[in-house]
């Protein structure tokens, strides 16, 4: 069994501006109250916010307070 962790990478997403736009502003501003993904099987929905969780746990520690 492999047990190697999966890293998705937010910037090799190719398309779906509109919702890296919103994914982003969310994590910038949390206010905004969420967001909804929506769409069809295989349009990176998942991906795209394992990717960012990824980089925010990454970028957490190292913003300065």
């Amino acid at each position: 069994m492999n047990n190697q962790k999966a890293e998705y990478y937010f910037t090799a997403i190719v398309g779906q501006e509109d919702m890296k736009k919103a994914l982003i502003l969310n994590v910038v501003n949390p206010s905004l109250g969420g967001v909804l993904i929506r769409g069809e099987k295989g349009t990176a929905k998942s991906t795209a916010v394992r990717a960012l969780a990824q980089l925010y746990v990454y970028f957490e520690d190292r913003i300065p307070e």
